[in-house]
């Protein structure tokens, strides 16, 4: 064979693998499995680690290891020399915005400034970054005034997120009028969106959402049949029926129906949802006065990194031990 040939093939083999190793990295990281992503990060060349793609990598699997002060000064070095690139300014963004929920009442403000100027950036640079477009309009919604918060500045990011996104922009559009107490205003934005895309799941989960709030129990019972129905994953699915369960534990109707999806929620469940999704199940058993089930959820209940939850549990607990004496 032509040797000229085989170093080509041998060049194109390394690339395919090198670029395999980069993916891997950039999946690990999604799926906030730091150790893989570290493992295949000490796979990729010396110069793949010092691209600025390498570097970003490495800032991130510091947010994945909880070491956000250090990801923050890390970003912020980063920045200085590449003030123009987007994904080193969202991440910027990113940790800055965890070192103000964690930063005593004096830096919560510097904090809050540093998440505001790095993900306005990273919007001037792609108008149509989602995930920055979503922690802006979370952080107005949420962040006092003072912090730089303004309800108005959501709405406009919500807006252009709807520029490209539309079925996605028409949930955050109805989630900041439910925010800023305009629900009429947030049904309508509901209501357009169902009439442009009536098989989206989030949209009905939305709707739900506020349903639940008002206490409408038949009405979130409607919407979340339909989010079940049309869920494109196993996540989403789960979700809906976790509060379809909810709905009937809260309500006290429909019963069976709220044991039938818990129990079809448990293998969907993450680590998170899943010690709630048995808690609800708990209730519904001593709500049926089928205490033995009860008790035997509450025994697999993990409340170990929950607060809410444990208090929950224990109450429940004692309410069960009355019933059955």
């Amino acid at each position: 064979m032509n040797k000229k040939l085989v170093a080509l093939m041998i060049s194109a083999a390394i690339s395919f693998a090198s670029h395999a190793d980069i993916l891997n990295v950039e999946k690990s990281l999604e799926n906030n499995d730091i150790l893989a992503a570290e493992k295949a990060f000490e796979s990729l060349s010396l110069d793949e680690k010092n691209s600025i793609q390498g570097r970003v990598f490495s800032g991130r699997i510091l947010l994945g290891k909880d070491q956000s002060e250090e990801a923050f000064d890390y970003f912020e070095d980063l920045r200085d020399d590449n003030t123009e690139n987007v994904e080193v300014n969202y991440y910027l963004g990113v940790s800055a915005v965890i070192m103000a929920q964690k930063a005593s009442i004096f830096s919560k403000l510097g904090y809050a400034e540093d998440f505001l100027e790095a993900m306005e950036k990273t919007i001037e640079l792609k108008p149509d970054h989602k995930k920055a477009l979503n922690s802006l309009i979370g952080f107005h919604l949420a962040a006092p005034s003072i912090a730089g918060g303004d309800t108005d500045k959501a709405l406009t990011y919500a807006n252009q997120l709807k520029s490209f996104d539309e079925e996605l922009g028409y949930e955050q559009v109805a989630n900041v009028y439910w925010q800023t107490e305009k629900p009429e205003l947030a049904e309508q934005a509901l209501r357009e969106g169902l009439k442009a895309f009536p098989e989206s799941a989030e949209l009905y989960f939305s709707r739900a959402s506020s349903y639940i709030k008002e206490k409408a129990w038949d009405k979130a019972r409607l919407d979340l049949n339909l989010a079940i129905k049309y869920a494109k994953d196993d996540e989403s699915k789960g979700r809906a029926l976790y509060q379809q369960g909810k709905v009937s534990a809260e309500s006290g109707m429909e019963i069976d129906l709220g044991i039938a999806s818990l129990i079809q929620a448990i293998p969907l469940a993450d680590e998170q949802y899943e010690p709630w999704v048995k808690y609800r199940l708990a209730q519904l058993y001593v709500h049926n006065k089928d205490f033995v089930k009860a008790k035997g959820f509450i025994a697999k209940i993990n409340v170990d990194e929950n607060d809410d939850l444990k208090s929950k549990v224990k109450k429940l607990k004692k309410k069960l031990k009355k019933l059955m004496s």
